[in-house]
């Protein structure tokens, strides 16, 4: 296995599928966990305290 720009050219699968839950494309298809809304890894919606004060997610 070559590492550096020839390996980079083999990055061609999907990693993230469109959530059942938030709509986005951050469903990671490995772990099957949505990295926007925490989908499968919590029956809350994934907040922080620090989006809403850095205006991130629409909050």
């Amino acid at each position: 296995m070559s590492k550096g720009t020839p390996s980079m050219g083999k990055r061609q699968k999907r990693l993230h599928i469109k959530c059942r839950r938030c709509g986005r494309v951050s469903l990671n298809i490995h772990k099957k966990v949505c990295v926007a809304c925490g989908f499968k890894k919590t029956t809350r919606m994934r907040s922080y305290k620090w989006q809403r004060k850095s205006g991130l997610n629409g909050d």
